[in-house]
C-alpha cells in the first residue's frame, strides 16, 4: 500500500512536546476557567483567566486563544462551541495545524476533550480528531513547485480504550479521501478514463481484489453501448473497470457503479464556459468509488461485492452523440438523448446493468450527477434516492456519523412520464426543467428495475476551503460508503 499521508499521528495517554492544544466547549472552557485542569497547574489557570477577559474569548466554534504557561509550553484553546460533537472537533483538530508556531518539525500534543451529555460519543470523538489531524495539512502539490509543510508528530492525548482502533479507522478514512481528493483535483489532461481505471487497479490489487478493464470496441463487445456513444468523440478511448472482491464465484453482495466522466463538455448541447470550468471534476463518482475501495481495503474486508466504474470523454468531434439519438442498452432498453449533457446517467446505466447481470442483489450508484441537485441542497449536502428503504436507513445512519450528511429525496412518480417518449423505451433528459434531481434518478431507477437500489448525487468539490478541507475535492462520501460495504452483513 502506498501511504499519502506522511506525517504522524499517535494516541498517547499522557502529553508530550513543548505545544499543547486543548479543543474544548463553551462549557469546559468556563470548567477549567472555575475549577482547573488536570493538565495545567494553578498559576496557569490564572494566566488564561486573565487572557480570556482581557480577549472575550468565550470558546466559539473556530475560535482560539494561545498563552506561554509557567513551564515553558504553548496552551491552545480551540473553541467547539456549545457543544462537544464530532464535526466541530474535526475541524478544530484540523484548524490546530495553523496555529502552532512557524517552521513546523517540533513535537506536539492535542488532548481529547469528554464527550458531553448533548454531543458525540467518546469513539466517536476519537475518531473526528484524528480524522482532522490526519487531514488539517493536506494540499495539492502535484501541479504546483511549492510542498506541503508538514507539522511534527502529534500525540492524541486519550485514556479511552478504544482509541487505537478509531486511529486506525481514522488513517484508513483520511488515506481514502487524499486518493479521492487528488484524483478528483489532477487536471483532466492528465487523468483521462486509462488513468482512473489504473488508479482503481492499482488500488485493488494491492488489496488483493480481482480486476477486470474493457477499452475501445471491447465496450460493444461486452455490452456498454452507452459509455462506448458518450466517447466516441473523444481522442481517449472510454474504459469500463471492475473490480470484484471476496471468494472467487461468490455472489456479490452489492454493485457499486461510480461515474467517471473524465472530463464533460456537454458534447453537442455545449457547456458554456463557466459551467465548463470545473469539469474534471465530473468523474467524482468514480474518485470516491476508488478512495472508498483504500479505505475498505486498509480496513480488511472478505465480504464479496463488486465496484464497477464506466469512465468516458463527453468531448465534441466526428462521431459525437446527437440530440435525438436513438441508442440501445445491453438490457434492450432504447434510449433517446434529449441531451447530450445528460450524459452521466448513461455511463450509469451501463454499470446497473452489468452489476445486476452479476447478480448483486442490491445496488448503489455514486456520481456528481446533476446542478438540480446543488440548487435544492447546497454544495455540502449529497442528494440521496432510493427504493430499498434498509439500504437508505444504513446509508443515512453512517452519513450522519461521519457528518457527510445525505439529505433523501424523493422518487415522484408523477414525474416519470417526463422522461417518456414516442421515439423510444425512455430519454435521457426530463421534458420539464424542473426537478432534474428527481428525473435523473428516475431514469436510474428503471436500469436498476426490481433490485433495491440506492443513488448518491454529490458535488465532490470544496469552493471556499474550509478547515481539513482546502478548495478543490473534497473526499465526500467516501467514508459512508466504506462503512456501508465493510457493514454488509448485517444489512
Amino acid at each position: 500500500m502506498t501511504d499519502r499521508i506522511s506525517h504522524t499521528v499517535r494516541v498517547s495517554a499522557a502529553p508530550a512536546g513543548r505545544i499543547l492544544v486543548l479543543p474544548l466547549a463553551r462549557s469546559q472552557w468556563t470548567g477549567l476557567l472555575e475549577n482547573g485542569h488536570g493538565l495545567l497547574n494553578g498559576g496557569d489557570h490564572a494566566i488564561l483567566r486573565g487572557l480570556s477577559e482581557l480577549t472575550r474569548f468565550k470558546a466559539q466554534r473556530g475560535t482560539q486563544l494561545s498563552a506561554p504557561i509557567s513551564d515553558g509550553r504553548l496552551v491552545i484553546v480551540v473553541g467547539l462551541g456549545d457543544e462537544t460533537r464530532s464535526v466541530a472537533l474535526r475541524e478544530a483538530a484540523a484548524s490546530a495545524h495553523g496555529f502552532l508556531p512557524e517552521g513546523g518539525g517540533v513535537e506536539w500534543s492535542l488532548v481529547v476533550p469528554a464527550a458531553d451529555r448533548e454531543g458525540s460519543s467518546a469513539a466517536d470523538l476519537i475518531l473526528a480528531a484524528a480524522e482532522g489531524l490526519l487531514l488539517g495539512p493536506y494540499r495539492f502539490t502535484a501541479s504546483t513547485k511549492n510542498g506541503v509543510e508538514h507539522p511534527g508528530p502529534c500525540n492524541l492525548v486519550t485514556d479511552r480504550p478504544e482509541a487505537g482502533a478509531a486511529l486506525a479507522q481514522a488513517v484508513a478514512h483520511a488515506e481514502g479521501m487524499v486518493l479521492t481528493r487528488d484524483l478528483v483535483n489532477t487536471p483532466a489532461a492528465d487523468l483521462g478514463p486509462g488513468e482512473i481505471s489504473a488508479a482503481a487497479c492499482e488500488v485493488a490489487h494491492c488489496y488483493g481484489m480481482r480486476t477486470t478493464v474493457y477499452t475501445g470496441g471491447e465496450l460493444l463487445e461486452q455490452g456498454f453501448n452507452l459509455t462506448h456513444h458518450v466517447g466516441k468523440a473523444a481522442d481517449r478511448p472510454s474504459t469500463v473497470t471492475i473490480v470484484e472482491n471476496g471468494p472467487v464465484g461468490a455472489t456479490p453482495l452489492l454493485g457499486i457503479i461510480g461515474k467517471g466522466v473524465a472530463f464533460d463538455t456537454g458534447g453537442l448541447d455545449l457547456k458554456t464556459g463557466g459551467s465548463m470550468q470545473l469539469m474534471r471534476k465530473d468523474m467524482g463518482g468514480a474518485g470516491t468509488v476508488i478512495g472508498a475501495l483504500e479505505t475498505i481495503g486498509r480496513l480488511g474486508c472478505e465480504l464479496p461485492f463488486v465496484a464497477i466504474l464506466p469512465s468516458a470523454e463527453n468531448a465534441i468531434g466526428p462521431g459525437a452523440m446527437r440530440p435525438g439519438d436513438v441508442l440501445r442498452a445491453a438490457d434492450g432498453t432504447s434510449v433517446e438523448i434529449g441531451n447530450t449533457d445528460a450524459e452521466g446517467r448513461l455511463l450509469l446505466a451501463d454499470g446497473l446493468i452489468a452489476a445486476r447481470k452479476l447478480g448483486a442483489p442490491r445496488l448503489l450508484d455514486v456520481a456528481t450527477l446533476t446542478g438540480a441537485a446543488r440548487v435544492a441542497l447546497g454544495p455540502d449536502v449529497p442528494a440521496l434516492f432510493g427504493t430499498d428503504e434498509a439500504l437508505v436507513a444504513d446509508l443515512l445512519e453512517r452519513s450522519r456519523r461521519h457528518d457527510e450528511d445525505l439529505w433523501r429525496m424523493p422518487l415522484v412518480d408523477a414525474y416519470e412520464a417526463w422522461i417518456d417518449t414516442p421515439f423510444a423505451d425512455v430519454n435521457n433528459s426530463g421534458s420539464d426543467r424542473r426537478g432534474g434531481a428527481i428525473t435523473a434518478a428516475l431514469f436510474l431507477k428503471r436500469f436498476a428495475k426490481d433490485t433495491p437500489w440506492a443513488h448518491i448525487d454529490l458535488y465532490a468539490w470544496e469552493d471556499r476551503g474550509k478547515p481539513g478541507t482546502p478548495r478543490g475535492g473534497n473526499g465526500m462520501a467516501v467514508r459512508t460508503v466504506a462503512q456501508m460495504v465493510l457493514g454488509l452483513d448485517r444489512l
